[in-house]
């Protein structure tokens, strides 16, 4: 198991804010009341690398997220973007703050002698907005995955589990249940058990997370687990399970047309619409032990 890198801010920081709202029924305005919003603040992420003997610095991405979960967000972004390969990968984090925001606006990453990160085919010069991820890649090749990682794996479960596993992801979410605003996702194994659970602003930097707190404690890849995500899937997500290897996704909301074609094609179970006691498979159905 590997520790999470220090960080320069110790306080644990908030993922909601307290404002006051008015409620209007019909067109009569009620007596106005507290309300909690999902916080949403950017995070700029900084690669510190080492080239021909000189460390070098390299302003990656500007992404909006929900604050909490920052070093499991980092580790799990670089991954499956591919800069890192392991959790070792990264020597340090240095987050750092301003003034104005209690948390951390801008996290200096340094990454292990070795990583070259003018090497990487992929440039990512933009701003990750929290509902948007694959947009900011420069060309539609970088798209393109080998064929070498469709996924072989013969974990099979039974029906009644994906039933569960919405109620239980819920179970973790605390900031949703005090604003209604956040996506979620969380691993499971393939009993049901849970391994890792997070919340966020947006769909994609909530897989991140609990991707990046797998590879934290060396976890990855995650052969046999089940992935169970609270909104729609798109490509990205898919996308994203496929390079943590999870062979099993589950959503409580719709895939999409580009991520039913991507999960057949790399051999991923996809299933969606999980509610009222009924689901969709939409790829792969033999990992489902139905009747």
């Amino acid at each position: 198991m590997r520790s999470p890198s220090k960080t320069k801010l110790n306080q644990t920081p908030r993922s909601s804010i307290k404002v006051i709202k008015q409620r209007v029924i019909g067109d009569a305005a009620q007596a106005p009341e507290e309300d909690y919003l999902a916080i949403e603040d950017p995070l700029e992420l900084v690669l510190v690398y080492e080239r021909e003997g000189q460390l070098l610095e390299k302003k990656l991405v500007v992404t909006m997220r929900t604050p909490g979960h920052d070093t499991e967000l980092i580790h799990g972004f670089l991954y499956c973007e591919g800069y890192i390969q392991s959790a070792h990968d990264i020597r340090e984090i240095c987050f750092q703050g301003t003034k104005l925001s209690a948390a951390p606006t801008q996290a200096r990453v340094e990454l292990r002698a070795g990583i070259d990160i003018s090497e990487q085919s992929c440039e990512r010069n933009f701003a990750v907005h929290s509902s948007c991820g694959v947009c900011g890649t420069t060309e539609i090749g970088h798209l393109s995955i080998p064929k070498s990682l469709r996924i072989l794996d013969n974990t099979r479960i039974a029906p009644d589990l994906i039933h569960k596993l919405p109620e239980r992801m819920h179970h973790r979410q605390e900031t949703f249940r005090q604003t209604g605003g956040l996506h979620a996702s969380a691993i499971f194994d393939s009993t049901g058990q849970l391994l890792s659970s997070c919340e966020d602003i947006g769909r994609h930097n909530a897989l991140d997370k609990a991707i990046g707190a797998h590879l934290i404690h060396d976890e990855l890849p995650s052969h046999g687990s089940i992935l169970c995500v609270s909104g729609r899937m798109s490509y990205e997500i898919i996308q994203k399970a496929l390079i943590a290897r999870i062979p099993i996704i589950a959503g409580v909301g719709a895939p999409s047309s580009l991520a039913v074609a991507l999960a057949n094609d790399f051999n991923i179970t996809l299933i969606g619409f999980v509610r009222n006691g009924s689901y969709n498979i939409y790829s792969c159905p033999e990992r489902i032990r139905t009747s």
